[in-house]
């Protein structure tokens, strides 16, 4: 089965808005295995928005809308697909009594232009909004949903309940699998490992993400078995590249062995200036290993917090092997990494350019370290320096191992 997602809203073509009921609703549509064909995005325009709906029912089976069910005069959805099925509008008294009783609870006075959410093409079923104003509502194979994101959440998989056991749909649900790979440019992780997408069945696609690239592969339920061969064979090709699957992350993999070796664990931060930490608390319980994250972003703090030798900064620079190694030296924890670069978009020179990173690693007594030429901005640099710092860590962290 197919659907195309419509998102109304001016608010999400300017950037004012960002769009995330898409990605909620891709997840719990792949659990019963309807695929979305189309995703458009529509601004508050009433022939705009029937435009939309002309294309998506002439493509889809399902035509799922999110945004303009509220009261004001820019909420043109439900106008729109009254217009598109040439239906009249109904108000069920029930649901009214309902909305007034809600607008009481909460001590706001009902106006007249607040019928408007209860309001429904003729034939339409309203499905319950237990967290918020206005009922989404499906007929004729549309449905439309509030733009309000908890409202959507709430709503959406009590729909799916209705709609697959209402037409008796026995679907079979998408299986999506994600292998993310570090350390290898995307071209030639392509070249490594393409020869093992053959199969018609299963979608494959590479993602540029802040944590990795992703593999994926995409298919129906039937065919996972499929899935887990090509696994393994990747796997087998570039497994030391593999910082997990799904969900996983690394910080997850490298808290794994901090747990088990009951090491401490810190930070030296110059030019990612607090992301690496950022990403390193994320992970709960973390508090138990990590101990400080130190922005030490200008010499004199390298020097006074670090113990780093200022002749040292002088003789090498502030971006060099010598100070990233001082830098994590200077940490007293059994584990710890240190940043120092240029993240631009100023400050380098022919010698030192924009987008020199040295990452400082130590284990126990192991200090290493290693030096990059990240390209990009200066806040893809930033990032670029967080995940090889993670990365080489837990490479270090698996030897040892």
């Amino acid at each position: 089965m197919r659907c195309t997602l419509i998102l109304v809203g001016t608010e999400l073509l300017n950037g004012a808005t960002l769009d995330t009921n898409s990605v909620f609703m891709a997840e719990e549509l792949n659990k019963v295995g309807i695929k979305i064909d189309f995703k458009l995005t529509v601004g508050d325009s009433l022939e705009k928005i029937e435009k939309a709906l002309i294309f998506a029912k002439e493509t889809s089976d399902l035509v799922i809308l999110s945004g303009g069910l509220g009261a004001t005069d820019d909420d043109l959805t439900k106008e729109a697909i009254r217009k598109f099925l040439n239906k009249k509008f109904i108000i069920d008294e029930s649901e009214l009594e309902e909305l007034k009783e809600k607008f009481k609870k909460l001590n706001i006075q009902f106006l007249d232009k607040n019928h408007k959410e209860v309001e429904k093409p003729e034939g339409a079923i309203s499905i319950k909004n237990d967290v918020g104003m206005a009922p989404a509502f499906y007929i004729d194979g549309i449905v439309a949903f509030p733009g309000v994101p908890r409202e959507l959440y709430n709503m959406f998989p009590k729909f799916l309940k209705f709609y697959t056991e209402r037409f008796c749909l026995e679907l079979d649900p998408i299986y999506i699998k994600d292998i993310i790979v570090s350390g290898i440019p995307e071209s030639i992780l392509e070249e490594k490992i393409k020869e093992y997408f053959i199969d018609p069945n299963i979608e494959y696609e590479f993602l540029v993400k802040d944590y990795g690239i992703i593999v994926r592969m995409q298919t129906s339920n039937r065919h996972k078995i499929a899935v887990e061969k090509i696994k393994e064979k990747i796997y087998n090709s570039i497994g030391k590249y593999i910082l997990g699957e799904d969900k996983e992350r690394i910080e997850d993999k490298i808290f794994n062995i901090l747990k088990k070796k009951n090491y401490s664990f810190s930070v030296a931060e110059s030019c990612t200036g607090g992301m690496l930490s950022s990403r390193i608390v994320t992970i709960p319980g973390i508090s138990k290993y990590f101990q400080e994250g130190i922005i030490t972003y200008s010499n004199e703090s390298k020097v006074s917090r670090l113990k780093v030798d200022k002749n040292l900064i002088e003789k090498y620079g502030a971006v060099s092997k010598e100070v990233a190694e001082k830098m994590v030296n200077g940490l007293t924890t059994d584990v710890g990494i240190s940043t120092t670069g240029i993240a631009g978009p100023d400050g380098g020179s022919q010698e030192k350019p924009v987008g020199l990173v040295y990452i400082g690693i130590k284990v126990k007594e192991k200090v290493v370290s290693f030096k990059f030429n990240f390209t990009g901005d200066r806040e893809k640099i930033r990032k670029k320096a967080v995940l090889h710092s993670l990365f080489e860590l837990y490479k270090i962290l698996e030897e040892d191992e």
